[in-house]
This record gives structure tokens, sequence and C-alpha cells, in this order.
């Protein structure tokens, strides 16, 4: 019975997925088939599909940007399992730091984790960011709910304000910002409406990356 019911979310998933990400969904299915194959084949990177909310053709995309900007350290807000983290890994030449509560997740994601990746069981409120040499943060899915409001804003500023004291430009790479109502998610595209949007990368509804810059001569305290 359980295996059935499996079957049938499964299938439900994958229907979503093909609406969701249907601007982009031939190179969503391919990216996909690609590393899921290339990953298989190392037995230190085998891991649970975690396919919400990044696929591999989102990171992939980030991977690009993160070489372009030559961005040497990255943190990865809410790892879950590890999927973003390793690929950045594999693809940039970038300290990679993953931050995730969730204690399960976590030990997944630290038994995969290549030798650049350093993951941390922990609230990533309390992160001490200017102790991390790193000038990307990215946005996965953390904190988008109602209750996590108050929480969200000050860990921005908390990021916010590390840049400051380093006078360091960075970057923050949001992953469905946008809301969404069957996972209970919040917008929070407002929270950035003071940094300069460089890209966007549109898949579907709600299925999109954004990529901010900030000079942080430009924060306010």
């Amino acid at each position: 019975m359980l295996q059935e019911y499996n079957l049938i979310m499964n299938i439900k998933h994958l229907i979503e997925s093909v609406f969701l990400f249907r601007k982009k969904i031939v190179k969503i299915i391919f990216y996909e088939i690609l590393y899921m194959c290339s990953y298989s084949k190392s037995n230190h990177r085998v891991k649970p599909p975690d396919n919400y909310p990044a696929p591999y053709y989102f990171i992939y995309k980030i991977s690009k940007f993160i070489n372009s900007k030559k961005i040497s350290g990255i943190v990865d807000l809410g790892c879950g399992n590890g999927r973003v983290t390793n690929f950045l890994s594999d693809k940039t030449k970038a300290k990679i730091y993953g931050y995730e509560i969730d204690k399960e997740s976590y030990q997944v994601a630290n038994q995969n984790n290549n030798d650049d990746v350093t993951i941390v069981n922990e609230n990533i409120i309390n992160i001490d960011f200017e102790s991390l040499d790193a000038s990307c943060f990215i946005f996965n899915g953390p904190l988008y709910k109602s209750e996590h409001r108050a929480d969200f804003e000050v860990l921005i500023n908390k990021i916010h304000e590390s840049m400051r004291k380093k006078q360091k430009k960075y970057y923050i790479i949001g992953i469905n910002l946008d809301e969404d109502k069957r996972h209970k998610a919040e917008d929070r595209n407002y929270i950035f409406n003071k940094k300069n949007l460089l890209k966007v990368v549109v898949a579907g509804p709600n299925k999109r990356i954004s990529f901010f810059e900030y000079q942080s001569n430009i924060l306010s305290k």
C-alpha cells in the first residue's frame, strides 16, 4: 500500500514539475539526466534527488555566474542534502559553506560532501558571517513562511552588516523568491529592492533564479 502511494505521489510530482518548469522543461530534463548519471558513478556523490527547489539546470546557471564573477567564497543558506554545495564544488573554484538545521539532511550532506565543502548543522540565523571568507549568499528555500519573516529580515541585515564592515561587494542568489502557496511560501523579493538585479533565469511560474549585486559602500546600518 505504501509503495503504491509513493508511486502515485512520484507521478503527481512529475506532472507538477513538467507544468512548473514548462518554459525550460527540455533543459531541465536534460541536465537532470546528465548529472544524475554523472553523480551516480561516484561513491561519495550519491544522494537523494532533493529536487525542490533547485534542479541541476538552475545550479548549472549559478555555477556559470560564480565563475564569471570570480567569486571565491559561497554560503548556501539551507543546503538540504548537499545538491547545490557539491555541484558548485565540482564546477567552481570557490570555497563552499553549507548550513542546514535539519539533522538528517545535514548528515546526508556531510557524508557526501567534497573536500572543499564545509557543512554545518546550525540555524542560519546564528551564523557569524564576519568569520566567513565569502561574498556570495544563496537562498535556496529557507525562511519563506509567514512565521519566518522576522528571522528572514534579521538574517539579511546580518549579511549586510558583515559586508559593510569588510567593505566588500557581494552577491545574493535567490532561488524561487516568489510566493508559492503550495509550500506556504511568501514572496521574499521585497527585501532586495535596493539591490542591483543583474539577471533572472525563468523556467516557469514561481520557478526562477534571481542574481543580485550589492556594493557595501552604499549599505545603510
